[in-house]
């Protein structure tokens, strides 16, 4: 028996003459936009949570690589002024280890600042002239760090290699006030091809603009480019060529004198060989070293691809890296702070395990 209400209607098929389907159109796409719109804010809150922990992750190895080198440069800087304390001078190697050491220190301080700059933005709040101190500064003392490095192996080239040349000659003799003359000259010399970069800088637009406080520096300028390709070679490929020239004239020093001593059979050589090869394995790291930073900062400037943002930190991060991997080298490669370090160490267990009762 049919109800009298629903007399003549199609219950199943309501709307027989489809003159409301538009309206259910537009329900279904409403209600596909809703879901769009919550998948993209989704999306969106994911992504801002990615980039707070990835900014957090590159604080935390940056933080862990500039801990290593402060303390292990100023390890050396305090080995390093005992020794002067006591004796009232320092040995021309002292001078210039102490001179990378001051100089990583300062580097890594510097750099430390830049970062908490650069990845937390705080420029929209100091301006670009934080930008044109701290660049200056990170510039100038790594690059005077690296020609120290380079005057450490043109020393010891120096005082290992054995030659009747008259000009080597000379400079053995020469050697102490030599390296005092190199270390000022490479000081003032550094300031002044530092100084340039205070232009590569432009001005801020800062009002909390996203981005803005990573993309600092003047792009598709020919004094950018031209400035680049000088500092390159100035600060960075001619004491590679140095140190490799020195380090290269040590070994075949080495090599020959340890064949003239096989074949004279003289087997008292062999302990006076020692610390000339354990000099040549720290140069060697310390080259090392310095090639791996120099290649990742060259490569990152000569490419395209990759965005101001991440070319900047990929080249203050190889920065920070060699900093503490060199302290580490010089103390290891040093006989004096590796004794130092050694004996601090086992006054530290020591201690501990005195406090522990083992």
């Amino acid at each position: 028996m049919c109800d009298v209400h629903t007399k003549g209607i199609d219950l199943v098929n309501r709307d027989s003459k489809h003159l409301n389907d538009d309206v259910v159109k537009d329900q279904r796409n409403i209600l596909i936009l809703s879901v769009i719109e919550k998948i993209h804010s989704l999306v969106n809150c994911y992504k801002k949570k990615m980039v707070t922990v990835d900014i957090i992750l590159q604080l935390a190895t940056i933080l862990f690589v500039i801990v290593i080198g402060i303390l292990g440069n100023l390890f050396i800087v305090i080995i390093n002024f005992q020794e002067f304390r006591r004796t009232g001078a320092l040995q021309p190697s002292e001078q210039i280890v102490s001179c990378i050491a001051v100089s990583n220190i300062l580097v890594v301080v510097v750099l430390a600042i830049w970062f908490i700059i650069f990845l937390l933005e705080v420029c929209t709040y100091l301006g670009p002239h934080i930008y044109k101190v701290t660049d200056f500064l990170i510039v100038f003392f790594s690059k005077a760090g690296y020609w120290f490095t380079a005057w450490l192996c043109f020393f010891y080239c120096v005082k290992i290699v054995k030659v009747n040349w008259r000009i080597f000659m000379k400079l053995k003799q020469g050697i102490s006030s030599l390296v005092s003359f190199l270390l000022i000259a490479t000081t003032v010399c550094s300031f002044g091809v530092a100084y340039p970069v205070i232009d590569t800088i432009r001005t801020l637009n800062t009002t909390n603009i996203i981005g803005e406080c990573k993309d600092y520096y003047i792009l598709k300028h020919e004094y950018l480019v031209g400035y680049i390709i000088f500092l390159s070679f100035i600060a960075s490929l001619l004491p590679l060529a140095l140190m490799l020239l020195s380090s290269l004239g040590i070994v075949i020093f080495l090599f020959k004198h340890s064949t003239n001593m096989t074949k004279s059979s003289n087997t008292s050589s062999g302990s006076r060989s020692e610390g000339p090869i354990a000099v040549v394995k720290m140069l060697i790291s310390l080259i090392i070293l310095y090639l791996v930073s120099v290649i990742s900062v060259l490569v990152t400037n000569h490419v395209a691809s990759i965005i101001e943002s991440d070319m900047v930190v990929i080249i203050a991060s190889s920065s920070c890296v060699f900093s503490a991997g060199s302290s580490v080298i010089l103390i290891v490669g040093t006989v004096k702070l590796r004794q130092a370090f050694l004996k601090i160490f086992c006054s530290a267990g020591q201690c501990y395990n005195k406090c522990t009762g083992k």
